[in-house]
């Protein structure tokens, strides 16, 4: 026999509230991101840049290409 699983009573499924990420009052910035990437090193944070530029890029180009090749 399978047992199903079931959500108790004493451990619900958090609320909408629980799930939005702490925000600074007066600008509305997302705070957890900030957090989350202060626990980086100053070289992960460098590569992660790297990586969002690369990819940045990577999507100018491929749009310059299909407009290229529609017109």
């Amino acid at each position: 026999m399978v047992a199903i699983a079931t959500r108790s009573t004493e451990n619900p499924l958090p609320t909408a509230d629980k799930l939005r990420p702490e925000t600074d009052p007066v600008t509305g910035i997302d705070l957890s991101l900030i957090k989350e990437n202060l626990k980086l090193t100053p070289w992960e944070r460098i590569l992660a840049n790297d990586d969002t530029v690369n990819f940045c890029d990577q999507a100018r180009a491929a749009m310059q290409q299909r407009r290229h090749a529609a017109a």
